[in-house]
């Protein structure tokens, strides 16, 4: 909504300046206007839009199995990425206070769960992500580690 108002309002305002008519200096006055103060919001407001729509769009589905783990990352239900960590490759699983989905409006903090590969940090796998305190963080990893059969407090 915040998208939409940002994009409306300024055209409004610029519908409202053109339709004036009047001199060449009124007509050059409003161009620099529209231009400096008015043009971006619109762009703010395309921005914020696109934000929304790929965070409804965005999943990460999660399967956890005596095997694996594997994750798939996906928009509009097109798979993006898949990732998978084998059971005997997991070091541990642990939280993160994911800093990209904190909230000004909100005490609690947003965790995220990783699976961490034992040898090669790059090959870990985000498990759980926007998790909204730490009861709800500590319920999904116990409820993960249980499937996969890994013990939480392993390093």
């Amino acid at each position: 909504m915040f998208g939409g108002v940002c994009i409306l309002l300024p055209l409004l305002a610029v519908s409202a300046l053109m339709s004036s008519g009047g001199s060449v200096a009124y007509g050059l006055l409003t161009i620099a206007l529209a231009g400096s103060f008015v043009a971006p919001f619109p762009v703010f407001g395309a921005v914020f839009v696109a934000l929304a729509v790929y965070l409804l769009a965005n999943s990460l589905t999660v399967t956890a199995s005596p095997a694996a783990i594997r994750s798939v990352r996906s928009i509009f239900g097109i798979c993006l990425r898949r990732r998978e960590i084998k059971r005997e490759d997991i070091a541990a699983i642990e939280d993160r206070i994911a800093a990209k989905y904190q909230s000004l409006f909100s005490a609690a903090p947003q965790f995220q769960l990783i699976a961490r590969h034992a040898t090669q940090p790059k090959l870990s796998v985000v498990v759980a992500e926007n998790l909204a305190g730490e009861a709800m963080m500590a319920q999904v990893r116990d409820l993960i580690a249980g499937h996969a059969g890994v013990d939480v407090r392993r390093e």
